[in-house]
């Protein structure tokens, strides 16, 4: 299933176990270059490897029906301290897990994979600070690679950026900024690395453009200011001890 795209709102560490991984390597991406002075938005490449953090079935493992349809919904894995420290769900009830969390020592999310399609490698990857969400990285056009990157404001879960690949040669070129009920998006049109002040726009609560110091920019359209990534959380099939996020993918299928 394709993610829908819903306006310019918020959607919904280190790692221990197997990796399965594609894309550009954080080598590669260091050997193009890139980057630029401080305060200045440029677009610097980036490793667009998408990881999958497994969830081996060691230890005491509990399984749970939370639908009482007699198939196993989610599956949870403890340390040898007693410590949860990461589980598996079937959230469409296809026989395949499409949501991984993991946690920490102290019992805090760090960790948060959504499968939307039934490829083995994440749509979302959420990383949080205390059980705070800090940033997030997505696979929005299903290529099996990142393409766009954001960042929260841990104090109160809202987006602050949103940077982009648009055009899958791993650099950035959209930059989306959030204040209050504003986001101002930037392209890289001439490939410079900088954005191109004509294509700047702003816009408001409703979506559409509103007046700047510059004046009020051109409605923006699918070539000036591209819709963003999804803005949808998978959710678990019941409540439980650890909340699940709040909507459901409707394929997975990923190694556990």
């Amino acid at each position: 299933m394709r993610l829908g795209w819903f306006g310019a709102a918020a959607l919904v560490a280190a790692s221990t176990g197997a990796w399965v991984s594609v894309g550009c390597s954080g080598e590669q991406a260091a050997a193009q270059g890139g980057g630029g002075g401080p305060g200045k938005p440029v677009g610097d490449f980036r490793s667009t490897t998408l990881s999958h953090e497994t969830c081996p079935e060691t230890g005491r493992v509990e399984k749970v029906d939370a639908t009482n349809d007699g198939k196993v919904d989610i599956v949870k894995v403890y340390d040898a301290a007693g410590h949860e420290k990461c589980r598996f769900s079937d959230l469409d009830h296809d026989g395949k897990p499409d949501l991984f969390q993991f946690f920490d020592a102290q019992g805090q999310l760090r960790r948060r994979e959504a499968f939307y399609t039934g490829a083995p490698l994440p749509t979302v990857i959420e990383y949080f600070e205390a059980g705070k969400l800090s940033k997030r990285e997505l696979d929005a056009t299903n290529q099996g690679r990142i393409d766009t990157w954001e960042t929260f404001d841990v104090q109160t879960g809202k987006i602050v950026k949103r940077e982009r690949d648009s055009t899958g040669d791993g650099r950035i070129d959209q930059w989306w900024t959030f204040e209050g009920d504003k986001v101002t998006i930037a392209m890289d049109r001439n490939g410079d690395g900088l954005p191109d002040p004509e294509s700047t726009v702003t816009l408001g609560a409703n979506g559409q453009p509103i007046a700047t110091d510059a004046g009020a920019p051109p409605p923006p359209s699918a070539s000036t200011a591209p819709p963003p990534p999804p803005t949808s959380t998978p959710t678990s099939p019941t409540p439980t001890p650890t909340a699940e996020p709040d909507a459901g993918p409707k394929r997975g299928g990923a190694k556990r």
